[in-house]
């Protein structure tokens, strides 16, 4: 694993924070190596999917820190950039020894940058810890997907000339709806959705071969529903050629720390948020996703509308992803080298065979770098648990999701992921599952 014990603050910050990280979503991620530079956001997005997660550990006494407070409280910590470099020129480990990113790397599968935290927040105008790795990913010419909802970057020349005409630099910019006051009040801190699409229109004219895409995530009820068809349309107009879109997941786990925060959304809104997920997402708990069938009018109609526009269009949600133009739900063209071991590339595989079927061996080459690293050790992954992780103790990545592939009722099995889309009909000759794909019904 990449360590980052020196506590550099060349730069005026404590440079130990450890990224890149597997993604939790690797079952079903086309990028599941995912980097952020910083361990704080600035932006304050009452939706925060990262925010929950860190704040269901903030208020737990079972999650203390070297500091003695809770995640918000915390000073601000990025990445050592010379640990970056070295990481990226295959270089890293102890006594030569080859880290868990190496065959990663050494493939050179795309990065996600912004798994967390965006990548040209306030932290990194401040810091410019970014500026200087994307330096050394430039000289690599590494293919990378970024996910921002800022601006200011792309107006400082420093950035610019690192974007221009760089082909393997994918950005998605993340805008859910056209309302600024709406916006304001849902996305504190965050610039308007006409500054993000004029963001957008900026680095498109001077990166068109990299191409930028609309991340119309999370696509929020009472919200998103009001104006995403004429945003879909002013994202073409700023150049996007794809939109990528998933509907909102509420975190039901709530305690004092995160309560305030739905209750901001509810009277933004104009309606009790957590009442309405509860009422509308039937057998679930913990992690509310609303039902298939009341996101199908939406799908429809954002999916026909791009196809009209000449966008590609793609669902990172896990209903409706046989409606994706591709193999990677955030909207990277086909071109990119992105994983093809995972599960929304095997239902595109699905939907094109005349009986439907996927089987393990479809993974194909990608799956083969999990052999070479524990699961327990997964960098940044949640293997937290000790009945878990002593019932895993001597598996690789690799064994684990391919235990996941072979129990269709695991929550993270293709059957129960997609909520029938696959479904587990026979076995090869390996005694692994076979899936079929099974439109929803109409």
């Amino acid at each position: 694993m990449l360590k980052h014990k020196k506590k550099d603050t060349e730069h005026g910050i404590k440079m130990n924070y450890c990224s890149p990280r597997w993604s939790g979503e690797i079952t079903d991620c086309s990028m599941p190596m995912t980097f952020d530079q910083y361990d704080h956001c600035s932006f304050n997005c009452l939706y925060c999917f990262s925010w929950f997660q860190k704040a269901l550990k903030a208020l737990n006494p079972l999650f203390p820190n070297e500091y003695g407070k809770n995640y918000q409280q915390n000073p601000v910590r990025s990445v050592n950039p010379s640990s970056m470099k070295k990481l990226f020129d295959l270089g890293y480990g102890q006594q030569g020894q080859k880290g868990q990113f190496y065959e990663y790397i050494k493939q050179k599968i795309a990065m996600q940058w912004g798994g967390l935290c965006d990548p040209f927040d306030g932290y990194e105008r401040q810091y410019g810890i970014g500026l200087e790795i994307l330096k050394d990913l430039k000289r690599h010419h590494y293919p990378i997907c970024f996910s921002t909802k800022s601006t200011w970057w792309t107006k400082d020349d420093r950035y610019m000339r690192l974007f221009a005409g760089e082909d393997q630099w994918n950005t998605k910019f993340s805008i859910i709806n056209l309302d600024p006051d709406l916006a304001a009040e849902i996305e504190k801190g965050v610039p308007s959705p006409e500054d993000r699409l004029k963001a957008m229109k900026r680095l498109h004219k001077i990166n068109p071969e990299g191409g930028v895409t609309l991340r119309l995530r999370p696509f929020i009820i009472g919200m998103s529903d009001k104006d995403y068809i004429d945003l879909i349309k002013q994202a073409h107009e700023a150049g996007a050629s794809a939109v990528s879109t998933e509907f909102f997941c509420l975190e039901d786990r709530a305690h004092r720390g995160t309560i305030s925060r739905y209750e901001a959304m509810s009277e933004a809104l104009g309606f009790d948020i957590r009442q309405y997920y509860k009422i509308n997402s039937p057998g679930m708990c913990g992690y509310l996703r609303l039902n298939y069938k009341l996101k199908e009018p939406y799908i429809v109609k954002m999916r026909d509308l791009s196809h009209k526009l000449g966008m590609r269009f793609y669902v990172s949600d896990a209903h409706w992803k046989d409606q994706c133009d591709g193999g990677s739900c955030c909207g990277l063209p086909e071109r990119f080298n992105y994983s093809r071991a995972q599960y929304t590339e095997l239902l595109q595989l699905a939907k094109n065979r005349p009986d439907g079927r996927v089987y393990w061996h479809d993974m194909g080459p990608h799956i083969e770098q999990y052999k070479n690293f524990r699961y327990i050790y997964a960098e940044g992954f949640n293997t937290v648990g000790s009945r878990k992780r002593t019932m895993r103790w001597n598996d690789t990545m690799y064994d684990y999701l391919l235990s996941i592939w072979n129990k269709p009722n695991d929550a993270k099995s293709p059957y129960k992921y997609f909520s029938g889309l696959l479904w587990p009909v026979d076995h090869d000759e390996d005694g692994n599952v076979v899936y079929e794909y099974r439109p929803y019904k109409k």
